[in-house]
């Protein structure tokens, strides 16, 4: 057997004996992590715990009143549904020009009210 003819045959099983060392490799880690993963989706599936990961969700879909209530309604101080912004109102900030801001029902009732009054 010539050198050409060994060079030809040692790469494959070289890469051949590679390969089955990275499968076992990955055999051997994910044999290592699977009781984790395991647990973790066990409690993941528990009623209480969807129950904390649906409300985590729904407050995360809110946005945050921004009414800065004690300026802009200041006699209705304490309305506010902080977490329940239903519409936007336009704002004239100096520093950012107009902008929309999220208001809670309460607020922006509070708001017109108090532009109506003048």
């Amino acid at each position: 057997m010539g050198v050409t003819a060994r060079r030809d045959t040692e790469l494959p099983d070289r890469l051949a004996e590679a390969g089955r060392r990275v499968g076992v490799a990955l055999t051997e880690a994910l044999d290592w992590i699977r009781p984790a993963v395991t647990a973790v989706a066990e409690v993941a599936s528990r009623p209480e715990v969807k129950s904390v990961i649906e409300r985590a969700e729904k407050m995360l879909r809110r946005r945050p009143c921004l009414c800065f209530c004690a300026r802009t309604h200041p006699g209705d101080v304490g309305i506010c549904e902080p977490f329940d912004a239903v519409i936007t109102r336009p704002h004239n900030s100096d520093l950012l020009g107009d902008i929309d801001v999220p208001l809670c029902a309460p607020c922006a009732a509070a708001r017109a009210a108090r532009e109506f009054a003048g």
